[in-house]
C-alpha cells in the first residue's frame, strides 16, 4: 500500500473544499432583460405619431381653397360690373294730332264719358274702323246727356264715307232726343261736323264752338 504524504493530502483536501464551495454556491439570477417592453413602447408610439402626420398632408389643399374663395368674395364689384353702358332712355312718343285735339277740348267741364272700341263704333256710328288711321270717340255714361265727341284721322279717300256715317248718327240722335229733354235736343240740333285735311270731328256739346277752334289749331 502506497503511502500518501501529508502535503499532498492537505492539497487534496483544499481542492475538495474548494470544489464543494463552488458546487454549493447558487448561481446569481440573471436579470430579466427589459427587451420585452420595447415592442409595447414602439406600438404605443407609432399610432400616436400617425395622426400628427396626416393632418399636415391634408391641410395643404384645404388651406388654398378658402383663400381662393375669399379672394373671389372680396371683389364683388368686378363680377357685377356691366359689360357696357346702359342705353339712354328713349324720348316719349310725340302726341298725335287726334290726341292733342281731345286734350285741348277736355280741359273744359264735361260729363263723364265712356270710350267706344271698334265693335261699338261700328254699332253706334256705322263707321268702319278700317277706314280710320286713329280715332277717339266719347259718349256719355248717363242717358240724360247728349254730349259726345268723335275725332279721327281718316284713311286717304275715305272721308266722304266717314262723313256720311256721322251725318246718319246725328239724324238718329235727333229722332231720339225729340221725344224728351228739349235742352239736350237743342245741343243735337247745333252739332258741329268739321274737317281739316284728313282729320274730322263730330261734336255735340255746350262748348261745340270752342271745340272746333281747338280741333283746327291741333290739326293744322
Amino acid at each position: 500500500m502506497k503511502k500518501i504524504s501529508l502535503p499532498a493530502l492537505a492539497l487534496t483536501g483544499a481542492m475538495v473544499l474548494t470544489l464543494a464551495a463552488c458546487g454549493s454556491k447558487e448561481p446569481e439570477a440573471t436579470p430579466t432583460p427589459e427587451v420585452t417592453n420595447t415592442p409595447e413602447v414602439v406600438e404605443s408610439v407609432m399610432p400616436s405619431e400617425t395622426p400628427e402626420v396626416s393632418p399636415e398632408v391634408s391641410e395643404s389643399p384645404e388651406v388654398s381653397a378658402p383663400e381662393e374663395s375669399g379672394e373671389a368674395q372680396d371683389k364683388p364689384v368686378e363680377t357685377q360690373k356691366p359689360s357696357q353702358e346702359p342705353a339712354p332712355s328713349e324720348a316719349p312718343a310725340e302726341e298725335s294730332k287726334v290726341q292733342a285735339a281731345w286734350t285741348a277740348i277736355s280741359d273744359r267741364e264735361l260729363p263723364f264719358f265712356q270710350d267706344l272700341d271698334d265693335s261699338l263704333l261700328s254699332d253706334f256710328y256705322g263707321v268702319d274702323p278700317a277706314d280710320l288711321v286713329e280715332y277717339i270717340c266719347k259718349i256719355p255714361f248717363m242717358n240724360t246727356q247728349a254730349t259726345e265727341f268723335f275725332i279721327a284721322q281718316v284713311q286717304p279717300g275715305k272721308m266722304d264715307t266717314v262723313k256720311a256715317a256721322l251725318e246718319a248718327r246725328q239724324a238718329d240722335l235727333l229722332e231720339q232726343w225729340s221725344q224728351y229733354l228739349p235742352d239736350q235736343l237743342e245741343l243735337v240740333k247745333n252739332y258741329k261736323l268739321v274737317t281739316n285735311g284728313d282729320y274730322v270731328m263730330f261734336a255735340i256739346a255746350d262748348c261745340a264752338e270752342e271745340a272746333v277752334t281747338a280741333f283746327n289749331d291741333c290739326t293744322k
